[in-house]
């Protein structure tokens, strides 16, 4: 099983990799357009969820056009056009316009959908410093075939991910295997969170700074913020199906009682 990973998603002009092959089942690219650019994505070998982190577009796939709009992540809700493996879907900007490809192997050819949004669901989740809020996106009940798809808010000095848990193991009834990917921001720019992974693989600590992102193929993986600044990321699992069922470390589940 690979290592976790770190790198710093860059965004210039057009299709930027951020990660491609580092684990088995997931990838993730950044996609910027200037006002008025065009790009032709193709969906080869992959089931592509598209998220914008700003800007606005239209996605157009089998006649069908899809329009992402979004100020910033901050500052307005998420939507997602989510295209099947092996599709061409037109992408054209009419303002600068940011976008997550977030990409899960498939072997299922299944069918485009568009999440509004007001489709999206909020939820509080954690108490104390850990209290924060996250964003179901693409959740069990919609038709994708491999991905799940998320957006955690982290409040100035907080934690989340928190109690700390994992899911890099089958174990039925308690824990289902997925991989997962992180994309940060954080408000303001200039600030810093913490990524850190553990388990019987060993522990690793990451500094984590805007458009930071981490591969998290095994452990527990609590997240800090800094105080002062907001913290942010994208989040997307694949793996065993489509249920999530994260495994609590069992030293810290009493935190999950009031």
């Amino acid at each position: 099983m690979p290592d976790p990973i770190k790198t710093k998603a860059q965004r210039g002009r057009g299709l930027n990799r951020v990660f491609t092959d580092e684990l088995g089942e997931l990838g993730l690219d950044l996609l910027v357009l200037a006002e008025n650019d065009s790009f032709e994505l193709e969906t080869i070998g992959f089931e592509i969820a598209i998220v914008p982190l700003k800007g606005d577009c239209l996605v157009t796939i089998d006649g069908q056009e899809y329009r992402l709009s979004r100020k910033d992540v901050f500052w307005s809700p998420a939507s997602a056009v989510c295209l099947p493996r092996d599709a061409k879907a037109l992408i054209t900007a009419s303002a600068h316009t940011e976008l997550a490809l977030c990409k899960a192997r498939t072997d299922v050819k299944g069918m485009p959908f568009f999440v509004s949004s007001e489709e999206i669901r909020e939820k509080t989740v954690g108490r104390d410093i850990w209290e924060r809020k996250v964003v179901d996106i693409i959740g069990s009940e919609e038709k994708a075939t491999k991905l799940v798809i998320g957006e955690t808010f982290n409040r100035p000095g907080c934690w989340s991910s928190f109690p700390p848990h994992k899911h890099d193991t089958a174990i039925p009834g308690e824990e289902v295997r997925m991989e997962e990917i992180y994309l940060f921001r954080l408000n303001p720019a200039e600030g810093f969170g913490t990524q850190t992974i553990y388990g019987e693989q060993g522990s690793m600590s990451f500094r984590i700074e805007d458009y930071d992102a981490v591969t998290i193929p095994w452990g527990y993986h609590p997240v800090s913020a800094m105080p002062g600044h907001e913290l942010y990321y994208l989040w997307f699992l694949a793996g065993d199906g489509r249920v999530l069922k994260p495994n609590t470390d069992p030293n810290y589940k009493w935190l999950e009682v009031r």
